[in-house]
């Protein structure tokens, strides 16, 4: 009985050793099979079900690609799919539209020469300044001249408003309410009208003519020692050339 007992112990521990290889054998088989219907290794199965997952390496990844497109703007050029920016390109000029941002330099666009030519010199710089209004600014350019007998005061006003529509209305305002004698002057603006006040040796004439969005005005304040000397022709057509150069440099 004893020879026979022994055998069976040693058939059993090969049994059990055959069994075990099997089963490893076994277990690795499965493991390749999981890995080849997965798409990869478990690391990569993992990235790959957890794309859009907050924190995760593919979803870091996509964020940064995102964002470093969307850094870049939208297109400017041509083609299918482009998205094409336009827009202003320039600032605006006093001109018809007004001053543009900013304080406008009156002074920078007037030409004194024409109150020269009357017989005087400018004996100090012009002065500019300015006053904000409600719906529009008042700005100013002032030079005195002198000659042999006769003193000028020379004033340019140029009314910048917000609108075409407000400015326009003052200036039929103006127009309306002028004193008897006012005319009317070509070739200065869109338009313009002029009168004088005054007579003898101490007289003012006055012009007002409109552009755009600017009300511009000027004004000859005149003292002579020979009474109407120079002329109303004379001081009108003076006023008209200051104010038709101004024009003209404003809109430059």
């Amino acid at each position: 009985m004893d020879g026979a007992t022994v055998p069976q112990r040693r058939l059993g521990k090969t049994a059990w050793w055959t069994i075990a290889g099997i089963a490893a054998v076994v277990v690795a088989l499965v493991v390749l099979a999981v890995a080849a219907l997965g798409g990869g290794t478990p690391a990569g199965r993992n990235e790959a079900a957890n794309t859009s997952a907050p924190g995760s390496a593919a979803a870091t990844r996509t964020a940064t690609a995102t964002a470093t497109a969307g850094a870049s703007g939208p297109s400017t050029a041509g083609g299918p799919g482009a998205t094409v920016t336009t827009g202003p390109t320039g600032t605006g000029t006093a001109g018809s539209q007004g001053a543009p941002n900013g304080t406008l330099d009156l002074c920078a666009a007037v030409d004194f020469g024409p109150v020269a030519g009357l017989g005087t010199a400018a004996t100090q710089p012009a002065a500019g300044d300015h006053t904000d209004k409600s719906d529009y600014t008042a700005y100013t350019c002032d030079r005195p001249f002198t000659g042999d007998g006769l003193q000028i005061a020379a004033d340019v006003t140029a009314l910048v408003g917000v609108d075409v529509t407000g400015t326009s209305r003052r200036f039929a305002d103006a127009r309306a309410n002028a004193p008897a004698g006012a005319a009317d002057i070509t070739g200065v603006g869109s338009s313009a009208f002029g009168y004088q006040i005054g007579d003898g040796t101490a007289r003012t004439y006055q012009l007002w003519a409109l552009d755009g969005r600017t009300q511009l005005g000027v004004r000859l304040k005149v003292t002579s020692a020979a009474a109407g000397s120079p002329g109303t022709d004379r001081l009108r057509d003076t006023a008209a050339a200051v104010a038709r150069s101004a024009i003209a440099r404003l809109h430059t």
